[in-house]
């Protein structure tokens, strides 16, 4: 029975993967290359350069300003460019980096301000020496997704002395790739940098596979793993799982997820029996803890450090803590009959549309200015609440020691006058305040009220104002970053991530079990099919958009759906282009593109009516670059029909009245003269 499997597994799912992707996995530096490369001592050579130059604080223009670039920084960026190119060291990028996430952890008060400067003057280093390879798509994309081990080429003494004195020390660890320790770091002008931005595009849209490394994978498939290799739809098989883990097919997934996750969450709401778990319930329930057991892989994937640096996953955090309340008290409530526990469990629930609603508005508007300053608002907005909650609970406890003695007011009470002040909305507070003592009474409550409701928000306006500004100073660099951030999150190494919610529970029940049973060969197979099988139609479809979108060279799905549909509705018989009549329907905005297309059209023609031979081409190719996609086959048309001219005037002669006539090209087609348009082609008959 084995051997059937394995001939199945085989010649139905791992024979066209083996054939086809052959040739585009190989890696794009060599696991050998990596071990040899010595990158402890680079490490330690980057930070005593940058603590010898720099030993007072300077901003970001004054390490830029032109005195200190060819003093310091031209010598420095010469001296590791010749380290990165002479002596194939790729990984200086990531020693700077490393060395910036060093420099900024420095919070003594003395050295901090010092810190900080070196690690501006890493990053501006990462940045130049980066650009070094600008012209090398493949060695930028080596450099910034390569995780190397850091204790790689350290002395002997150092790595006894580590395992002596350290209990968890590995001299084979690796933190992290460059795009990793420039996200630990905040780097947000290097990930901003052009060079930058290619790989994280290229990682992103899934033209580079980049496999991640990580040892906390609860559903581990390490077998035939490769490094970053480069992707060719047509040569890939027609069910590539590995596809599942592209970052812009994994936003899309994610997003559809959760707008199920949200429709089931209102039909759960909307349908609930207080007395037992019905269906869509029921439904909801697995559903929330397939999406749960996602984010929980996610964070143990990454980290919490890299994981909390997404944009709404503390979002997610909250629900899978209010959803475990939830379902863990409606199913008690239920099996042992307890009514306070189901009350309680549904008011839980109800409590989730509070995170529920505003995730699926900022998810879906991800790149508006406001949701990106909204996050780093809301986060100092609950450190300031946190604080001044906890200075004001002295001003509680003093109130309340006081009423023990007289009114006898209970802690809740007072604490809810206190809050009525700090918002503004009652004066019940003031009212009592004499009831606590005629003289400590008033005056703790007046010192109260213009702490809390005067200088606090005052306080809180600025700081949010000042976290606003900075941000719409340079909003693309924030947009990026957060880019960057999905991106890595989006290459996961736990292959649970394969597996759609609920799907993800089967996945766990069966895979996790079978990964100590069955060996790595053997997992591997079985993991691929399970995969396969289980998202067949995603599969389908994403090898099908893939191969139309690199066919008609779109880089969206809206181009390549607009491309596609424009085609579909070209082999309709014209009286079934309803779309045609409805033009009018969109405005003037069609004509602004034919402003520019007009002109390109003369041009290719004034090129065409001259003998000048190669640069005639070389004119008409520059404006084939010019033409918008959706006119690129009309345009080659007319191009053709243009060469063969010579062949069809004569033709046209015999065809034409006597007298003068001309001849227009429309569409491909050559027509009578109309007066709609001037002709593209003249001729006059003898």
């Amino acid at each position: 029975m084995m051997g059937g499997v394995n001939a199945l597994c085989h010649t139905f799912l791992l024979a066209p993967m083996e054939e086809g992707v052959a040739a585009e996995t190989q890696p794009l530096i060599s696991p050998r290359d990596i071990d040899a490369t010595p990158v402890y001592p680079v490490i330690h050579m980057i930070k005593l350069d940058i603590m010898h130059f720099i030993d007072t604080p300077l901003s970001y223009e004054a390490l830029t300003a032109p005195d200190l670039t060819y003093t310091l920084i031209h010598p420095l960026l010469e001296k590791y460019c010749n380290l990165q190119r002479a002596h194939s060291n790729l990984s200086i990028v990531f020693c700077l980096l490393l060395n910036r996430v060093h420099f900024i952890r420095d919070d003594n008060i003395s050295t901090a301000a010092v810190s900080q400067s070196r690690a501006i003057l890493c990053e501006i280093l990462a940045i130049r020496t980066l650009r070094d390879y600008g012209s090398s798509m493949m060695d930028l994309t080596v450099i910034l997704t390569t995780s190397w081990p850091i204790y790689s080429g350290a002395p002997q003494d150092v790595l006894v002395h580590g395992r002596r004195e350290f209990a968890d020390f590995d001299d084979e660890e690796r933190v992290g790739n460059a795009i990793e320790m420039a996200i630990m770091g905040t780097a947000k002008r290097f990930i901003k940098s052009s060079s930058c931005q290619r790989v994280i595009d290229g990682i992103y849209s899934g033209r580079y596979v980049y496999q991640a490394e990580s040892s906390h994978s609860i559903l581990s498939d390490t077998y035939k793993r490769t490094p970053i290799h480069m992707y060719d739809p047509h040569k890939a098989p027609l069910l590539d799982h590995y596809r599942l883990k592209v970052p812009a097919i994994r936003s899309v997934l994610e997003y559809s997820n959760f707008l199920i996750l949200f429709v089931l969450f209102i039909i759960a709401m909307e349908t609930n029996e207080l007395q037992r778990i019905n269906f869509w319930e029921g439904f909801f329930m697995i559903y929330a803890l397939g999406f749960t057991l996602e984010k929980i892989a996610a964070m143990q994937e990454h980290g919490i450090k890299v994981y909390f640096n997404g944009t709404w996953n503390g979002f997610d955090m909250v629900f899978v803590g209010t959803y475990g309340v939830y379902a863990f008290l409606r199913m008690y409530g239920v099996y042992h009959d307890r009514p306070w526990a189901r009350a309680m469990g549904v008011d839980s629930m109800a409590a989730i549309a509070c995170l529920m609603f505003p995730r699926l508005a900022f998810v879906t508007l991800k790149n508006n200015l406001m949701v990106l300053s909204l996050r780093a608002m809301l986060l100092q907005f609950a450190a300031l609440m946190m604080i001044a909650a906890f200075c004001f609970c002295g001003f509680l406890y003093g109130l309340w020691t006081l009423s023990r003695n007289s009114a006898g007011y209970s802690i809740s009470q007072i604490g809810w006058w206190m809050l009525d002040l700090w918002f503004g909305l009652d004066a019940s507070g003031f009212d009592n305040a004499s009831q606590f003592d005629p003289i400590f009474g008033p005056v703790l409550m007046i010192t109260y009220a213009c702490l809390s409701n005067t200088l606090l928000l005052t306080v809180l306006v600025s700081i949010l104002s000042n976290t606003f500004a900075t941000i719409n100073e340079d909003a693309a660099a924030e947009a990026m970053f957060r880019k960057a951030v999905s991106t890595i999150e989006g290459v996961k190494a736990d292959f649970l991530f394969s597996y759609q919610p609920p799907i993800n529970l089967i996945a766990l029940c069966v895979m996790l079990p079978s990964s100590y049973i069955l060996s790595p060969r053997w997992f591997h197979k079985v993991n691929v099919f399970m995969i396969r099988i289980t998202s067949f139609p995603i599969l389908l479809m994403i090898s099908l958009y893939e191969r139309q979108a690199k066919k008609n060279g779109t880089t969206n799905i809206y181009e390549t759906l607009s491309v596609v549909t424009e085609r579909v509705l070209e082999t309709l018989p014209r009286k079934f282009k309803l779309l045609n009549s409805l033009e009018g329907l969109a405005g003037s905005d069609g004509d602004i593109d034919m402003v520019f297309e007009i002109e390109d059209e003369l041009a290719m023609e004034s090129a065409l009516a001259t003998d000048d031979g190669p640069s005639n081409m070389d004119a008409i190719k520059h404006h084939d670059r010019r033409l918008s996609p959706q006119r690129q086959r009309d345009h080659d048309s007319k191009l053709k029909l243009h060469r063969n001219s010579p062949l069809l005037l004569p033709l046209l002669t015999l065809l034409l009245p006597q007298g003068r006539g001309s001849i227009l090209l429309c569409n491909g087609e050559l027509r009578p003269h109309t007066l709609s348009r001037a002709p593209l082609l003249n001729y006059s008959s003898p």
